[in-house]
């Protein structure tokens, strides 16, 4: 039985989507609140997290407004994380948004090209 997850091109793009996303939200917490952008690109861990978060992208794009459900997934869910458990629990709810505003758009954008291109 296929399913959506039995695509090789689609973990491809989960996979690429999750990185390329984690090195924007580096790029835009480096843009806002100086955050080094090797501190949060260069941490493995936060590769690996910004992947399961990808995860549920190909059923929730296939939703009735599915591209803005997947990008309110992907601000919310990993801010709630970081508030609850990863940190930085000084920031404001609102600023870990905005970083993951750009792990979302980036994360859906190359998601969207590699799943495409195949």
């Amino acid at each position: 039985m296929l399913t959506a997850y039995s695509v090789p091109v689609v973990w491809l793009a989960i996979i690429l989507g999750g990185i390329a996303g984690c090195v924007a939200t580096a790029f835009v917490a480096n843009a806002l609140k100086g955050v080094p952008v090797k501190a949060v690109a260069g941490n493995w861990a936060k590769h690996v997290w910004s992947i399961i978060f990808m995860i549920p992208v190909p059923f929730l794009i296939g939703l009735p407004a599915g591209w803005i459900i997947a990008f309110l997934w992907l601000v919310l869910a990993p801010t709630i994380a970081s508030k609850a458990h990863f940190g930085p629990k000084d920031l404001p709810f609102m600023t870990l948004c905005t970083f993951h505003a750009g792990f979302a758009v980036v994360g859906l954008l190359v998601y969207a090209l590699v799943a495409a291109a195949f």
